[in-house]
C-alpha cells in the first residue's frame, strides 16, 4: 500500500510538472541623475517590465507594465518625485494556429524607432500607441502579413485604430517593413474626426563592418482643412576593429504647419531636424569612449533656435545587458553675437539594464 502511495505521488510531480505553464520575466530599467552648473538636479528613470506565460506550444500570455518619472534621458524630472507608481499597460493571450497566429487583449504598436541614443525609446512613423482588440498575423520566412482591429486608448471613448503591418525578408541581412493604419473618431467624419499615418523601415548589413537603418513617414492629420507630415531618418554605423562611427540625420517636413513643438505629432520630439556623428573607440568589451557632435535645429522655420551640442561619453559595460554612460554636455547656440554666458553645461550619469 505504502509503495503504491509511493508511486501514486510520483506520478502526481510528474503530471503538474509537465502541465505547468513555463513563465518568463523580461524588462528595460533606465535611470540618470545630472546637473546643469546652475545649481539644479535632475533625476529620471523608466522602468518596463514584461512577462510571458507559455501554458502550452500554442498559447501564451503576456502581462505589462511601465514606471515613469520625469523623461529619459535627460529630462527635467525632480528628485523627489523618481519613485512613481506603476502603471498597467495590460496584458494579451496569444493562440498559434496552422493558419497564422491570433492575439486578443491590449495591443502596442510602435514603428520607426530611432537608434540615436537621446530620442531611443520615441519613434518617427508613429507614437508608442495602445489598442484593446484583436491581431492577427500570418506569414514565412520572406513574407509576414498583420492586421489588428481595435479600441484606441485615447481620452476619448470613442476612438478606434485599424492597423496593418508588411514584413519582407530579404536574405539573412536585409529587411523591410511597411506599415499603415488609421485612428479615428467614431461620431465623426472621416475628415475631420480620422488621422492616418503610413510609413517603411528599412533594415541592412553589409559584411561585418556597415549597418544602415533607413526610415521614412507620413502623417495625414485630422482637420476642417487636413495637414500632411512627412519625416525621413536616416541611421548607418561603421565598425571596423576597436573603431566606431555612428550617426543620425531626421528631418520632417511640414508645409501645412500642422505640427506644435510645444504640443508635438511625434511625442517628445524637439526638434524638426538634427544630425548626429559619434566617433567612438573601444578599449575592450568593457570600456569605450564616444563624442556626439550634434545639431539640433527646433522649428525648422525659426533659426534661432538651432543649437551644437558636444557630448563626451564615457561607457562602461560590466556584463551582458548592463551599461552604465557618464557624459558631459557642451550647448552652443547658434546665433551671431553669442558669448560665453549663452553657452551651457551639463555632467550626468545613466544606467541601463535589460534582461
Amino acid at each position: 500500500m505504502r509503495l503504491k502511495l509511493s508511486s501514486m505521488l510520483v506520478s502526481a510531480v510528474c503530471i503538474a510538472s509537465f502541465a505547468a505553464p513555463e513563465v518568463k520575466f523580461s524588462g528595460y530599467l533606465d535611470a540618470d541623475a545630472w546637473l546643469d552648473f546652475k545649481g539644479n538636479f535632475y533625476t529620471n528613470n523608466e522602468l518596463d517590465l514584461g512577462m510571458s506565460v507559455d501554458f502550452t506550444e500554442k498559447v501564451s500570455a503576456h502581462v505589462y507594465a511601465t514606471v515613469r518619472a520625469g523623461l529619459i534621458p535627460a529630462g527635467l524630472g525632480l528628485p523627489k518625485d523618481r519613485w512613481a507608481d506603476f502603471v498597467f499597460d495590460g496584458f494579451d493571450i496569444t493562440y498559434k494556429s496552422k493558419v497564422g497566429t491570433f492575439s486578443v487583449g491590449d495591443l502596442v504598436y510602435q514603428y520607426g524607432k530611432f537608434n540615436y541614443y537621446f530620442y531611443k525609446r520615441l519613434s518617427m512613423i508613429t507614437n508608442e500607441s495602445f489598442t484593446r482588440g484583436i491581431k492577427y498575423e500570418n506569414g514565412n520566412d520572406v513574407i509576414t502579413q498583420g492586421l489588428s482591429v481595435g479600441i484606441a486608448d485615447v481620452s476619448d471613448d470613442v476612438s478606434g485604430d485599424i492597423v496593418g503591418s508588411t514584413s519582407l525578408t530579404f536574405g539573412e541581412n536585409q529587411s523591410l517593413g511597411l506599415h499603415y493604419g488609421i485612428r479615428g473618431n467614431a461620431r465623426l467624419s472621416f475628415k475631420t474626426g480620422t488621422d492616418f499615418f503610413a510609413g517603411a523601415e528599412y533594415n541592412g548589413s553589409f559584411g561585418e563592418n556597415v549597418s544602415i537603418k533607413a526610415d521614412v513617414g507620413y502623417l495625414n492629420v485630422k482637420g476642417a482643412e487636413r495637414k500632411n507630415v512627412f519625416s525621413f531618418l536616416l541611421e548607418p554605423s561603421l565598425s571596423f576593429g576597436s573603431f566606431s562611427t555612428a550617426f543620425t540625420g531626421f528631418f520632417m517636413l511640414d508645409p501645412d504647419s500642422a505640427n506644435d513643438l510645444s504640443a508635438p505629432l511625434l511625442t517628445g520630439m524637439a526638434d524638426e531636424m538634427f544630425f548626429y556623428v559619434e566617433p567612438g573607440y573601444s578599449f575592450n568589451d568593457y570600456l569605450g569612449i564616444g563624442l556626439p557632435l550634434e545639431i539640433h535645429a527646433g522649428k525648422l522655420k525659426d533659426k534661432d533656435d538651432n543649437n551644437f551640442w558636444a557630448v563626451p561619453t564615457f561607457y562602461v559595460y560590466p556584463t551582458e545587458g548592463v551599461q552604465w554612460w557618464i557624459w558631459g554636455q557642451m550647448v552652443v547656440p547658434m546665433v551671431r553675437g553669442i558669448t560665453k554666458d549663452n553657452l551651457s553645461y551639463a555632467l550626468g550619469s545613466e544606467i541601463i539594464v535589460t534582461f
